[in-house]
């Protein structure tokens, strides 16, 4: 009996010692910081998240991505450049009111932008966001395909050239 006990005790320690993963402040899954292509980024209340670049046929950037204001304070796009070129908007002022979201391309989007690149699929590029009130956010979004869940990205139509 004592015998069965002290294997099943061996068998316990064995498979959670295998099985486990570090905790804590410093566990590996809590370490990760981009579970998607897309990049995320901050300036002052402003966020951004998942933003990536699609490479259409036409070698045009399409910037996918929603910034959010958790602000009181209205604050605006003034600004996007896509690989230090100036893009193609929507609108020359994009407004980020607390809690509405700015969405760049797909079903809800409420904005527009792209620029014509020469980088390849697979490369990152640098995205300048610049704001009136807030800090510019620069980020290094990866260029993805315009393939399977991008293929058919819904758009707006671009009206105006605007530079950081």
């Amino acid at each position: 009996m004592i015998k069965r006990i002290q294997k099943l005790l061996v068998l316990t320690i064995v498979a959670a010692t295998l099985t486990g993963c570090g905790s804590g402040r410093t566990a590996e899954t809590r370490m990760i910081k981009q579970v998607t292509d897309g990049v995320e980024g901050q300036s002052n209340e402003i966020r951004v998240r998942n933003l990536l670049i699609v490479k259409n046929e036409l070698s045009e950037g399409i910037l996918v991505g929603t910034l959010v204001n958790w602000s009181d304070e209205v604050d605006a796009i003034t600004g996007i450049s896509i690989d230090n070129l100036p893009t193609t908007v929507s609108s020359s002022r994009l407004e980020l009111r607390k809690n509405k979201p700015v969405i760049f391309a797909g079903e809800s989007a409420n904005a527009d932008a792209a620029a014509v690149i020469t980088q390849s699929i697979g490369q990152r590029i640098p995205v300048i966001i610049t704001f009136e009130k807030a800090a510019p956010i620069t980020l290094d979004a990866l260029i993805v395909e315009n393939v399977e869940w991008y293929k058919d990205l819904l758009r707006y139509q671009p009206s105006a050239v605007v530079a950081p």
